[in-house]
């Protein structure tokens, strides 16, 4: 699965070790059955059942998880395939969020063995930015935080980034599982927006 095309949107940067391992077995079931938070489990599950090799995160959190998911990845797939990509606001996120410095990202993608990009951005502008060069992309996950009115302007991009066994995994409030779609969930959502906007133009 791991033939994504990838053009910077960005910036590209190129790992320098592999400080980001392959786990062990005891590894793999720590994170797939008791790794916090709980809601990030159903993540390296479809991981491992799927063998995903590419990735569009969309929220970084405090930017750990991006290490964890590269690790199932690395695991269960061909490493020379792995493509990560991440959005967030970085320096533009507001007070009451816990910070994360763009420059910091950067510093630690190095460490990670796959090819990564990182797109500042809101949810809608940035996956409008990137959709036309994020083809066939195996996992997308959105992580709380974004208004529903961005989802619902980005969900019409989302099936061109998808293939048939794409996953894309929606957690719209903190804490709360992520609700997982296929690309035929994902293409009945933009119809149904798509709809919605078409009415309210006229």
């Amino acid at each position: 699965m791991g033939n994504a095309l990838f053009k910077p949107a960005v910036s590209h940067v190129r790992y320098e070790d592999r400080s980001v391992k392959r786990l062990s077995f005891f590894g793999q079931l720590s994170l797939s059955m008791f790794s916090k938070p709980v809601t990030d489990r159903v993540i390296y599950k479809l991981i491992k059942q799927n063998q995903f090799e590419s990735f569009v995160e969309v929220g970084l959190g405090d930017g750990s998880r991006l290490e964890r998911i590269i690790q199932f990845a690395l695991t269960y797939s061909n490493s020379d395939n792995l493509r990560y990509t991440g959005v967030d606001r970085f320096d533009a996120r507001p007070e009451e969020q816990s910070p994360l410095r763009l420059i910091d990202m950067h510093k630690k993608m190095k460490s990670i063995p796959a090819k990564t990009q990182l797109v500042p951005g809101e949810l809608e502008p940035a996956i409008r930015r990137i959709a036309n060069s994020h083809l066939r992309i195996d996992m997308v996950i959105l992580s709380a935080g974004f208004q529903e009115q961005q989802f619902a302007n980005a969900v019409m991009f989302f099936p061109r980034m998808m293939h048939s066994g794409s996953k894309l995994l929606v957690q719209r409030q903190g804490n709360e599982p992520f609700e997982v779609l296929t690309r035929l969930d994902v293409e009945r959502l933009a119809a149904q927006h798509e709809g919605k906007s078409s009415r309210q133009v006229a």
